[in-house]
């Protein structure tokens, strides 16, 4: 409602899964009368440019594309863009309907009736099979056209001013692919708070080749918050680019299946093939995040792992060892990749190393530059260190457990890293850690912080003990079986206190010399 105070209307939002009782045409309208006359949600710093854009920036196509999406969410995002845009600078709206189930039928009729008041530049495609992500963008791609494709999730609201800042970035450079910055929708309320004084993040990844966001370094943070960043990556749900650079970049791996894994491919592409990847503060567009994610894959299989897998062969060069050192599946389907891999000739693109080095130094390489990786394994019990699959819970206990060792990597791969901390690397980059000096105290993963303290380690390549630095305990198998909780005890010299790395590079690694 009116000063982003909540109104309420006859139909409501589940936070989990956005179903609600179905709203009336005239619910519907009320709602959206409501939106012209809502205030910026947040509060620009004064140092974004207001006016004095040039005369001929591009006209752009949105693009939303959806499966099953909740009506009033979806109507949002588009109902915000069309009325925060400039009409000048707005080609079309094209909105992409994934063969939405019958389940939904409130996204079929109730939505052509809706996008008829909004005017000839609104547009719903109806693809007749579902295709996921990556196909439905390129199908509302080649309906468009704008000069330049800003690919939307469905869940979205657009600040005033959201345009203009990416197209003058794309103006000047074509070859510049521009993300907004992401603020967050509450996903109970669906209230967009003031979010403009946060912390500007980048894109970075972690070895199972999913995104993450990372800080941004000193020389960023001294360019103040209103300056287009460099990013690495590109969450991938809000971007755009002009459509001459999609098209002669290759548009999407369209062998790549439903979702995930698009994004890191083409951002490797961008920055690899000679073009420029930014968030741009100034922009701002409010993302409505899942409790869950809501992706259902049509044959009952996840299709990250196979998308990745095609991400690796093409992109990461001799790299993609790593990858499948950590995240496992070698061996496993990944499809054709010869016609990306002639893109990639054709477009002359640089080395993976090139970009780790120059684009993306903050990786965390598990190479000889540190002192040993792989498995840890006490060789009497043959029990491996293993994250049990914890890391991939984000709210669940980080505890650190135990298992038979498998010899596959991905849970029991780590790195004992030049900063003394061992490292799981498969799910952003966490460290042992252990904050409780007593006997039979459990470790737990904690994110990597860089500082020693409890995430500092010795490992004896004679004595095989790795010991925990401020504690000065060992880590100790003794009495564990499978699935138990790793803990720590007093160095006793035991078989049980015993543990191999799979690489070792260091024969003796001391904290006396280097701690």
């Amino acid at each position: 409602g009116d000063k982003r105070h909540p109104q309420y209307l006859s139909f409501t939002l589940s936070p989990l899964s956005f179903s609600r009782s179905s709203p009336s045409l005239a619910d519907l309208s009320l709602f959206f009368s409501l939106i012209p006359t809502l205030p910026l949600s947040l509060s620009l710093s004064t140092r974004c440019k207001n006016g004095g854009w040039p005369s001929d920036l591009p006209r752009a196509s949105v693009i939303f594309c959806f499966h099953n999406e909740n009506l009033v969410v979806l109507l949002r995002s588009i109902y915000s863009v069309l009325m925060r845009t400039p009409p000048e600078l707005l080609a079309d709206i094209i909105v992409v309907d994934d063969c939405s189930t019958s389940e939904h039928p409130d996204i079929k009729k109730p939505l052509d009736d809706m996008v008829a008041l909004m005017g000839p530049k609104v547009k719903v495609l109806r693809l007749d099979q579902r295709s996921g992500l990556i196909k439905a963008r390129m199908a509302g791609a080649a309906y468009s056209t704008g000069d330049v494709l800003v690919f939307f999730d469905a869940h979205i609201e657009c600040s005033y001013g959201w345009y203009e800042p990416m197209a003058e970035r794309m103006y000047h450079n074509p070859s510049t692919v521009v993300c907004p910055c992401i603020d967050i929708i509450k996903h109970d309320t669906m209230e967009y708070p003031n979010n403009a004084q946060q912390e500007i993040q980048k894109g970075g990844f972690h070895w199972g080749l999913i995104y993450k966001w990372i800080p941004l370094n000193a020389t960023q943070r001294a360019q103040g918050i209103t300056a287009p960043q460099a990013s690495a990556t590109m969450a991938g749900g809000l971007f755009g680019m002009t459509r001459d650079y999609f098209y002669q970049l290759g548009t999407y791996d369209d062998e790549m299946k439903i979702w995930g894994g698009e994004n890191l491919e083409i951002s490797f592409r961008i920055w690899m093939c000679g073009g420029r990847l930014e968030i741009v503060p100034c922009s701002r567009v409010g993302h409505l995040f899942r409790v869950k994610n809501p992706v259902s894959f049509p044959d009952g299989s996840d299709t990250v792992s196979r998308n990745t897998r095609r991400l690796a062969e093409v992109w990461l060069d001799d790299y993609k060892e790593y990858y499948y050192d950590i995240q496992g599946g070698r061996g496993r389907d990944f499809g054709d990749v010869s016609a990306r891999k002639h893109l990639r000739d054709r477009l002359q693109c640089k080395s993976f190393k090139w970009f780790v080095n120059n684009i993306y130094p903050e990786l965390v390489v598990p190479d000889d530059t540190n002192y040993a990786l792989g498995a840890i394994r006490n060789p009497n019990s043959n029990l491996c260190l293993d994250d049990l699959q914890r890391l991939d819970d984000d709210k669940g206990e980080k505890k650190v457990g135990v298992y038979w060792c498998h010899g596959q990597g991905g849970s029991q791969f780590f790195i004992f890293s030049k900063d003394f901390e061992v490292v799981a690397l498969r799910k952003n980059d966490y460290c042992l850690d252990n904050s409780n000096y007593v006997p039979g105290a459990e470790l737990e993963w904690y994110p990597c912080h860089k500082m020693g303290g409890n995430q500092q380690w010795k490992y004896n390549a004679r004595t095989k003990e790795l010991i925990h630095g401020p504690s000065k305990f060992c880590l100790d198998a003794s009495g564990l079986k499978a699935k138990d909780n790793a803990h720590l005890n007093p160095c006793d010299g035991s078989v049980g206190q015993q543990w191999e790395f799979s690489k070792v590079y260091s024969s003796d690694v001391l904290w006396e010399k280097h701690g």
